[in-house]
């Protein structure tokens, strides 16, 4: 006897009991599990073409060729830790494409993975200020150099107007982050925790 027929005779009963829906709520989040791997599809290559394009930015910015160690030093980490996290996020992509929706518990570990996916996902994000700091750093030291300044040169009332804007747009790049992870993830993780609430109840 299938799923149908067992709710069909058990509601037939006298009882205030009444089945949900499951497998139709189960076959309902594929709809959010596809819109992620559509999100995933477009992102992947969009971030392996911004990694290569960084690899550029001294000869974009014009820096000293004796600025360059620093620069590549700083993105040679940051190509190991973005093959790190590219890895996860196309193992992921993988299992999303894996979901049946046959069984709750399968959704469950489709949500779980989704979640923990986000979290790498704003990590990775942080982990690219830092090179994105020594960049500013170079441009910076640069700019000073053209005029003929140091660092220790330039008056306090400016090394504090630039040291409060670096930790300003850390804090905007930050909350970009998060923000962004919830826009292009969030929606369809809400969405996955509903049906999952819904089968529970």
């Amino acid at each position: 006897m299938n799923f149908d027929q067992l709710k069909e005779q058990w509601n037939n009963e006298d009882s205030n009991v009444h089945i949900p829906d499951s497998i139709k709520q189960l076959k309902e989040s594929k709809h959010p599990i596809e819109k992620i791997q559509k999100s995933m599809k477009k992102e992947f290559p969009m971030q392996v073409i911004a990694i290569i394009l960084i690899a550029f930015f001294p000869q974009i910015l014009k820096f000293p060729i004796s600025q360059y160690v620093i620069y590549y030093t700083s993105y040679t980490m940051l190509v190991v830790i973005s093959s790190y996290y590219l890895f996860g996020f196309y193992k992921f992509y993988k299992q999303t494409e894996l979901y049946t929706g046959n069984t709750k518990n399968s959704l469950w570990k489709i949500y779980h993975e989704l979640k923990l996916n986000m979290e790498r996902y704003q990590s990775f994000g942080f982990l690219l200020l830092p090179h994105f700091m020594i960049t500013l750093g170079l441009e910076f030291y640069k700019v000073l150099a053209k005029k003929g300044m140091t660092f220790e040169s330039v008056t306090n009332s400016y090394q504090q107007t630039l040291i409060i804007s670096v930790l300003i747009g850390t804090i905007a790049i930050i909350v970009n982050i998060v923000l962004w992870t919830k826009y292009i993830y969030g929606r369809h993780a809400k969405q996955l925790e509903n049906i999952l609430n819904e089968i529970d109840e």
